[in-house]
């Protein structure tokens, strides 16, 4: 009598199961990892951003903390040819120039404004062509030693800032009346922001209270991460500083 041999293994039925279930496990690992992928480069983006609107606005904070004169503008002032408006605000400050030893030489007009990206130059600003119709700038416009109108203050020796009588000294004074701003040099602070008419009702990028002599600054940043915008906060973010040298 013959013995019978039983066959082992899985048949092609079997096989193409297990096949399909394979290929199921390692798609939904896949989708895992691309989920975890995005979440991370999100979170780091997000991160980033919140630290870049914290540093941006600590610096202009303490340039209000510093100042003598504190001017918001929306209309009436005009800096190297444009106007500020609405949609690009002006934040004008006056401050003193101190030397190493603490000594103040001389005084300088800062503007911040809120500008359209596209007016930077190529070599201060990352290629991005979403950005450029979609994202606005913040830049500081400075008083030069000599060129810009006005030029810096720079007080007699038996004279201070209040008293000094040249033209550049008592411009800067003035500045609340001031009208036209002229061949200011011209700084990259921050990128990527959202625009000032994109930040709400009643919110604005500089604001004055001449009560409390205070400025409150909003910023928010905008950006596009994986195919998506992303704004940071989700509601601009707000510092109110108060301009405590100012008369």
């Amino acid at each position: 009598m013959k013995r019978q041999h039983t066959q082992s293994g899985l048949t092609l039925v079997e096989l193409l199961v297990a096949m399909a279930l394979i290929g199921i496990v390692f798609a939904m690992i896949t989708n895992w990892q691309v989920s975890t992928l995005n979440i991370s480069t999100r979170t780091n983006a997000t991160s980033q951003r919140l630290s870049d609107l914290t540093d941006v606005t600590g610096y202009v904070g303490d340039r209000v903390r510093s100042a003598l004169r504190v001017r918001v503008a929306t209309s009436g002032l005009t800096v190297n040819g444009t106007a500020c408006s609405a949609d690009r605000p002006c934040l004008a400050v006056v401050l003193p120039e101190n030397t190493a030893s603490g000594v103040i030489t001389r005084y300088n007009l800062y503007v911040y404004r809120i500008d359209p990206r596209s007016l930077v130059n190529a070599d201060d600003k990352s290629a991005d062509t979403w950005a450029e119709s979609n994202v606005a700038v913040l830049r500081e416009y400075r008083s030069e030693n000599s060129g810009s109108s006005p030029s810096n203050c720079v007080p007699a020796a038996t004279a201070t800032f209040e008293t000094d009588t040249s033209a550049p000294c008592a411009a800067m004074r003035n500045l609340a009346s001031a009208s036209t701003l002229s061949s200011f040099g011209t700084y990259l602070v921050a990128d990527y922001l959202t625009p000032a008419d994109e930040l709400g009702s009643g919110v604005a990028p500089f604001a004055y209270d001449a009560t409390t002599k205070s400025v409150t600054l909003a910023f928010q940043t905008k950006q596009q991460v994986r195919g998506q915008t992303q704004l940071t906060p989700a509601t601009p973010y707000t510092l109110t500083v108060q301009a405590r040298n100012v008369p």
